[in-house]
């Protein structure tokens, strides 16, 4: 019997490793409601037209059709170094922001060494930091699911190599003041630690223009790492586009590192780095859109939530998830009431344990990303499904 090394079993991703269940049970001819990955294309978002438009006449030159430098396509780098304010060989395109942050932590957490990330976090950065071999530790946040900056401070320890910065935040929906980022910039600094900004959703807030980026308060005795991508703002994750942009003390020596990480898998498809320059020199036309019906829709969640009792959300400010606490369910842990909720109504969401062990109680992760008479159609089931679950 073939014997798999022994990091395969820290490779978890629950976004995506329920569906086996889901599909099991849409197979049986129940509607399904997939409110589980936030994938707005699978609804009803499209990228811009000129981006789209870009990525055709790209692949239709014939002109990208080889190996794109290693570091990514250089005028897409100039762009990005515009963007985030550093020169271009400090720029790297990376196959979503998720190959991004595997390079971080390859580059940065050693075995036995730890990530401090928010609490609740994006479930990639535990199963990397795990399968590099290191740990991953939390600082706690407050109801809102806002970081406290004197928890943040005590949690770092002696094997602390770096804190992570999720904002605006999955799986919450939470915008983080300015107040708090200075915070966590100011705790980087006194432990000279490299700070990783996770911005990918930061033109979607909902109830303001823009979330504030971590390069505008960071000072530069940080060494401040930014991710972003098209993935999200520009409702293109199937392009499988993102960037790292490096800037502090360290700056050098991370960038020698991420360039060797970068020749190592040969290159992003190129095609799509064009798109993703039209994305960001071109028109954000696409933005007022995209937030009035995330906000419509955000209100419809809120509204059903409100009405069924026993239910606790914190208010999403951006992005389109939300998790919600559901109290006084006869289900002993979150995944048993997820499951028992596919099988019984359709409902597809992702347990909340699958994105901290720290949270007390079930909560679940729901986007709400479809229109609003699907989603009423859902609340209307979760509602029901609801009253027969109390104990």
């Amino acid at each position: 019997m073939l014997k798999l090394a022994p990091r395969m079993e820290q490779v978890k991703y629950e976004i995506r490793d329920i569906v086996v269940r889901a599909k099991q049970v849409e197979k049986k001819g129940k509607k399904m409601h997939w409110l589980n990955i936030g994938d707005p294309n699978q609804f009803d978002f499209l990228p811009p037209e000129h981006v789209r438009k870009a990525a055709a006449e790209a692949a239709a030159s014939g002109k990208y059709s080889a190996y794109c430098p290693s570091q990514g396509d250089e005028e897409l780098r100039v762009a990005v170094g515009k963007i985030e304010g550093v020169p271009a060989e400090h720029t790297f395109i990376t196959s979503g922001l998720s190959e991004g942050i595997d390079f971080l932590f390859t580059a940065l957490i050693g075995i036995g060494e730890e990530a401090l990330l928010p609490n609740p976090t994006y479930p990639l950065y535990v199963s990397k930091a795990r399968v590099h071999g290191a740990s991953d530790a939390y600082y706690p946040s407050d109801s809102d699911f806002i970081p406290v900056a004197e928890e943040l401070r005590k949690s770092v320890t002696g094997k602390t190599r770096s804190i992570v910065v999720i904002n605006p935040n999955n799986p919450t929906g939470a915008t983080y003041p300015r107040k708090v980022l200075q915070e966590i910039a100011d705790v980087a600094a006194e432990f000279k630690l490299p700070l990783i900004a996770d911005e990918i959703y930061d033109q979607l807030t909902l109830d303001e223009d823009h979330s504030i980026n971590m390069r505008d308060v960071a000072g530069d005795d940080v060494l401040l790492i930014t991710g972003n991508g098209i993935s999200k703002n520009y409702l293109y994750p199937g392009a499988r586009v993102g960037y790292l942009a490096v800037r502090g003390p360290g700056a050098e020596e991370l960038s020698s590192a991420l360039l060797k990480l970068c020749n190592a898998r040969l290159s992003v498809n190129w095609e799509m780095q064009r798109a993703a320059l039209a994305a960001f020199t071109g028109p954000k036309t696409h933005l007022a859109e995209t937030k009035r019906k995330l906000r419509e829709r955000r209100d419809v969640m809120m509204k059903r939530f409100s009405e069924m009792g026993g239910v606790h959300c914190a208010r999403p400010t951006a992005a389109f998830y939300a998790l919600p606490k559901f109290e006084g369910l006869k289900f002993k842990d979150d995944k048993e009431f997820v499951y028992s909720m596919i099988e019984e109504t359709g409902i597809v969401m992702v347990p909340g344990s699958a994105f901290s062990p720290h949270l007390d109680g079930i909560y679940a992760r729901l986007v709400f990303l479809p229109k609003p008479d699907e989603l009423n159609e859902a609340m209307d089931k979760l509602g029901d499904f609801l009253k027969k679950s109390r104990k």
